[in-house]
């Protein structure tokens, strides 16, 4: 299950099958995170129609500015957040139209914004966001890296299908208030109070595994397990480690019921269901926010929660935790290599 927020560069990895892999220790996750993304600069979320004269204007329809266009800088001023963008077209009363440098899907664009004045308040026509804030659950930690995986998944927009790209971003302490259970065609979601206080680490990147940045202090109590190969993954019993009240991360029953031996870098490695009692009476299953939560079989780490089957809320997709590592590494290269 995606975060409906709502997050750059997806790298694929190929493991040849007779690679030899290096054995792996990881420190398992499971705690709830409070997640903020900054995109370097305003992120339109949406646009709405302008009557003025008898004529309408919509920077969709009629400039091209579309929903997931991060706007970095207007009349060639950099824009990083809504003040700086309201003082800068304020600067120019007299002035119809304003010159936005926009990305979109990686590209640099130009577009021209029309400003409206009515009853001498300005009009854009624009809803723009300068950050993102969701929950979700740690992966995994490692210690000889400093490096953390998360969710599983990539964090999009719920106005826009594009991936975010992180210019900043950084993870905090959460506490879980609530769930509202998932039924079926109608997936629910756990409610979580963010402690803007706690920070945790930063965030460097957003992929279709996950997203990946550098913790400053491991949890309480953490011991590390050694890390699955696709291969060892099977059918049968294995355990799902996520928090449903407060801040303590709970162990619970799951069967994993297909495995994909995947040769290369992919999501929706196993499926598997919810058959402990105790999850399913609070939340019937899989929940928003569940993502990224650690599965354990025979005492491996060998995947993480990604995604919930709408229409058969107790079961759900994970993509497997070997591939969010090989993620975490190339990221922690390209930073710090």
């Amino acid at each position: 299950m995606k975060l409906l927020f709502s997050f750059l560069s997806i790298f694929g990895a190929i493991i040849s099958p007779n690679q030899p892999l290096k054995a792996v220790n990881i420190i398992p996750g499971g705690q709830n995170i409070g997640i903020e993304i900054k995109p370097g600069g305003l992120m339109v979320s949406g646009t709405y129609d302008i009557k003025y004269g008898g004529k309408t204007y919509n920077p969709s329809l009629n400039s091209d500015i579309q929903t997931g266009d991060i706007i970095y800088k207007a009349n060639g001023e950099v824009v990083q957040n809504i003040d700086d963008f309201v003082n800068i077209f304020s600067n120019y009363p007299n002035s119809n139209d304003l010159k936005l440098s926009l990305k979109r899907n990686g590209k640099f664009l130009d577009r021209n914004l029309h400003i409206v004045r009515i009853d001498n308040r300005f009009k854009t026509g624009l809803f723009v966001k300068e950050r993102l804030l969701g929950i979700g659950t740690v992966s995994f930690y490692d210690e000889n890296t400093k490096m953390y995986g998360a969710l599983g998944h990539e964090i999009a927009d719920n106005s826009s299908t594009n991936l975010i790209e992180v210019d900043s971003g950084s993870i905090y302490d959460s506490t879980v208030t609530s769930i509202t259970p998932s039924v079926n065609s109608k997936p629910g979601e756990k409610v979580a109070d963010i402690d803007f206080n706690d920070y945790l680490g930063n965030v460097l990147s957003n992929t279709n595994i996950g997203i990946y940045g550098r913790y400053e202090t491991l949890p309480n109590n953490s011991s590390s397990l050694p890390l699955a190969e696709i291969d060892e993954v099977k059918l049968g019993k294995a355990e799902m480690w996520t928090v449903v009240k407060g801040t303590e991360v709970t162990k619970y029953q799951i069967e994993i019921t297909k495995v994909n031996h995947q040769s290369e870098m992919a999501t929706k490695g196993i499926s598997f269901k919810v058959t402990d009692e105790r999850l399913l009476k609070v939340s019937n299953g899989i929940v928003a926010g569940m993502s990224g939560s650690p599965i354990i079989q025979d005492g491996k780490v060998v995947a993480a929660v990604t995604h919930v089957l709408v229409d058969k809320v107790e079961s759900g997709y994970g993509v497997y935790m070997r591939w969010m590592f090989d993620m975490a590494n190339t990221i922690y290269e390209q930073y710090y290599g």
